[in-house]
């Protein structure tokens, strides 16, 4: 079986760069380590404002079982401090080189 991800990408006013990195790790980061098939969680800074979070998942059904968990935390903590729409989409994983080796499921 493959490993699923979501895949959001959205962008944040240069002024809620920081708090949008506290409240990913203070709320998002641990609510989805809470999740059946959890694997990893990557927040990446696109530049001018753009980010990308992709949460890694053992398959492509738990990605979609953990969105109704997590929609409702990202909403909570992260909507506001978007200066845009976040778009999103869930995918399967065809190529990976280690970037996981050895991570265990909480």
């Amino acid at each position: 079986m493959r490993m699923g991800a979501s895949v959001v990408t959205y962008t944040v006013d240069g002024s809620n760069v920081e708090e949008l990195y506290r409240r990913v790790q203070d709320h998002i980061v641990p609510s989805a380590r809470q999740t059946n098939g959890y694997r990893g969680f990557l927040l990446i800074d696109l530049r001018d404002g753009q980010h990308q979070a992709i949460v890694l998942f053992d398959s492509v059904e738990d990605v979609g079982a953990a969105q109704q968990s997590l929609g409702p935390v990202g909403r909570e903590h992260t909507y506001a401090l978007m200066s845009g729409p976040a778009t999103g989409t869930i995918g399967t994983v065809v190529v990976s080189d280690g970037v996981l080796v050895g991570s265990p499921t909480p």
